[in-house]
């Protein structure tokens, strides 16, 4: 069974947003399962794997370009706040609105996640479920070290080269914001973890043993203070992006959490 692929740009606010729109005719009135890359991402960097899941889900499929990211418009501000992925929260449910769609689940890697688990936090009645990779909910200082690290890195690697094949000409800028905004003094207390208590719905949580970005904790807290059902699982021989690196195991553990997951 193959879905019909819309790919087209949308206007949201004052810039356009690059969307892959994967459909089932037969499955309009379930929620939409929509992909929240992380800070260096895009939709084409996603690969094969939302087709993948969407496969074994049966679900339609919203993948897109975040602003600054792959082929959406260039970013429009020179520094980030502390409330700049509430924003992106919000952007998503107007893009959601435009398309006519109610409910999701999010699955969401890094920045994506927390976003995710804004948007859920929020907008109780349309996010049905989550699926969380690498997330972050609170600072921590290894984590931060690591991006000070890759920053670092950067100058004497082809890193931002190879970002360059996927954001073109806003690479540069995508990756300025990213280090100094989890950099910066106004991010030394940053802390989403009030909200984790206002979320509903099921929650799968998932990170690599050896992710430089986030520690065990950041799975801990979830469990501790969500109220609904929430699972976590660190997955071996994996760092921040399981999903690539251990893409068998990664789709296992999803397939068996949207098993018990109920969309009626």
């Amino acid at each position: 069974m193959m879905s019909n692929i819309e790919k087209r740009k949308i206007k949201v606010g004052d810039h356009l947003l690059y969307i892959e729109y994967g459909i089932y005719h037969q499955n309009k009135e379930l929620p939409v399962l929509v992909f929240l890359h992380d800070s260096w991402g895009c939709v084409e960097m996603w690969g094969n794997f939302p087709s993948k899941i969407q496969q074994i889900t049966g679900l339609n499929t919203l993948v897109y370009d975040r602003q600054g990211h792959g082929q959406s418009s260039q970013f429009t501000i020179r520094e980030r706040d502390t409330e700049y992925l509430h924003r992106e929260a919000h952007e998503m449910i107007v893009l959601l609105d435009k398309l006519g769609i109610k409910n999701v689940i999010i699955y969401g890697h890094s920045d994506g996640a927390t976003i995710a688990l804004i948007a859920a936090s929020i907008f109780l009645n349309r996010v049905k479920g989550l699926v969380l990779e690498g997330v972050h909910s609170f600072i921590e200082s290894s984590g931060r070290a690591s991006v000070k690290a890759t920053r670092e890195k950067a100058k004497n690697t082809n890193l931002l080269e190879s970002l360059q094949t996927y954001h073109g000409y806003k690479t540069a800028e995508l990756f300025r914001l990213w280090h100094e905004t989890w950099l910066s003094s106004a991010f030394d207390h940053w802390s989403i973890v009030h909200l984790l208590h206002n979320i509903e719905c099921k929650v799968l949580a998932f990170q690599g043993v050896d992710d430089e970005y986030g520690t065990v904790e950041q799975l801990n807290i979830l469990k501790e203070k969500i109220r609904s059902e929430v699972t976590i699982f660190e997955i071996p021989n994996a760092t921040h992006t399981p999903h690539k690196e251990t893409e068998d195991e990664s789709i296992g553990l999803i397939y068996a959490w949207f098993k018990n997951l109920n969309l009626d």
